[in-house]
Formats: C-alpha cells, structure tokens, sequence
C-alpha cells in the first residue's frame, strides 16, 4: 500500500513503510517575472515547512529531468533530509554546485536502483515534449562552470527519464513531460501511470502509445497547474493556458474507454 500526493507541477510524495520517496518536487513556485528576469532561489522557508510536515524519513528524491521546474528545491531538500538523489549527470553537477559530494545516484539511462526502505526506481530513458514554439525547452546540460543561483533558461533539460519505482508492492510510472521512447517501454508495465499534459497536442502518439504499452490500472494526468502562482487552499487549482486537461482526457478515454483516469488534487492523498 501506498499513500501519493500530488505536490503540484511534476511533484510528487509517495509515502509507504513508514518512509517517504519525492519525485520532482517544486514548491518554490517562483513568479512570472521571476522566471523571465530574475535568478531563482528555493523558498527556504516554505521547503524547511514542509520537511517538517512529512513527520519521517525521506528515503530518496528522484529527479526525471533538471528544468527549473523539476530540480530548483531538490538541493536544498537534500541537504535538509540528507537522503540520496537519483537522477542525471546534470543532476549531479547542480549537487556539487550546491555543495553535495555525496549519496548521488548517476544515471544515464536503464538502471534499476535499489532504495532504502524497499522501494526500488528504474531510470527509463524517456523524450522531453516539445512545448515553446515547438520546441524542447532548454536543452543541454547544466554547466559546470555557472554560479548559483541561476537564471531559469539555465537550469538545462540534462538527460530525460520516465522513472518506474517499484514501493509498497505498487509500481508507479512518473512521466514529467509530454513525451516518451515507446522502444523503451517494451515488456513494461505498471499500476499506475503519472502523465504530463501540457505539450500533449505537439507529440504525435501521446500519451497513446504510454497507455498502450505500459497497461495501467489508472492513469493520473498532472503538471497541468500554472507554477507561477500558488496552489489554492481550497477551490479549483489555476491551469496552464492551453494545457487543455480536458481534451487530454477525453483522449485517453478513446483509446482506452475502461481506464479510470482519476485527476489529483494536491490537497488530497491517494491511497493505493
């Protein structure tokens, strides 16, 4: 059995076992004009707040990809849990830039990496969606050389995964942009399946092939929440212009009419 909150954007907390495991939490939220003009820094309070409130210990935090909007908090989370990271060589640069030398998992692209508590995660090479213009945002890697904090543009995409994690004898497939290498899906499958949804349109064979190869019990679409504001306390969560979430589902539903398709509300925690 396990507990899933959706954080917002790509982020989730999967709690099982009396452990926590984060995929690309962003809670920081930084504003428009942040994004466009400004150098980011994670809220440090806001993150300190919500370590407290996870009330045990954070086994892992698994990162698909290194946009701002998937690895900005992810240094400092792990410098307050002291908990492991898995996720890119650009990953990595950006921990050292932070000044984390250690409890790094590097992964460029298959492996299965075994996590404290029982939980395991497989790093499945996956493709970004194109989104800006038609274009994938930000690519490359992060360099080295740059001086934190940056500029959102240079947080680089780095390599991009689809991690498949295997907790609480559920396995959860986390998708944190429109796209994927259906070759690399072959011969998987999963309980539940985290799709991305802003970019969907762009992508020709998304999200049917991930549906269709990975067979999930139910599909969760996500990241479709405008990041530059905050997440309501109560009332409908503000949308990505253009995300267009219900024509995502609708999609779904005709490829697939018996798959539960359930939409998460960050407010609330899925029990599986």
């Amino acid at each position: 059995m396990v507990d899933i909150r959706w954080l917002g954007t790509a982020g989730l907390e999967i709690a099982f076992a009396g452990t926590t495991l984060i995929v690309d939490p962003y809670l920081t939220r930084a504003g428009k004009l942040d994004l466009l003009f400004r150098r980011l820094r994670p809220s440090a309070d806001r993150l300190r707040a919500y370590v407290r409130g996870l009330g045990g210990r954070v086994s892992a935090i698994v990162c698909g990809h290194t946009h701002f909007d998937h690895a900005l908090d992810i240094p400092f989370l792990a410098q307050e849990t002291g908990c492991p990271l898995v996720g890119s060589p650009s990953l990595k640069t950006l921990a050292g830039l932070s000044g984390i030398r250690a409890g790094m998992h590097v992964c460029r692209g298959g492996e299965e990496v075994e996590l404290p508590g029982g939980a395991s995660v497989r790093m499945i090479p996956s493709r970004h969606g194109r989104v800006l213009f038609g274009r994938v945002p930000y690519p490359g890697e992060i360099d080295p050389r740059a001086g934190l904090p940056f500029k959102a543009g240079q947080y680089r995409l780095g390599a991009m995964f689809m991690p498949r994690i295997e907790a609480g004898g559920v396995s959860i497939v986390h998708q944190g942009s429109a796209g994927c290498l259906p070759e690399e899906l072959e011969g998987l499958r999963c309980d539940i399946l985290f799709l991305c949804v802003p970019g969907w349109k762009k992508t020709p064979g998304y999200p049917d092939a991930c549906i269709e190869l990975l067979k999930p019990g139910v599909v969760i679409p996500f990241h479709f929440d405008d990041f530059t504001t905050e997440l309501p306390g109560s009332g409908p969560v503000r949308r990505l212009p253009g995300s267009d979430l219900e024509g995502f589902i609708a999609r779904v539903s005709r490829h697939a009419p018996s798959l539960e398709v359930r939409v998460p509300d960050p407010r609330e925690v899925m029990r599986f």
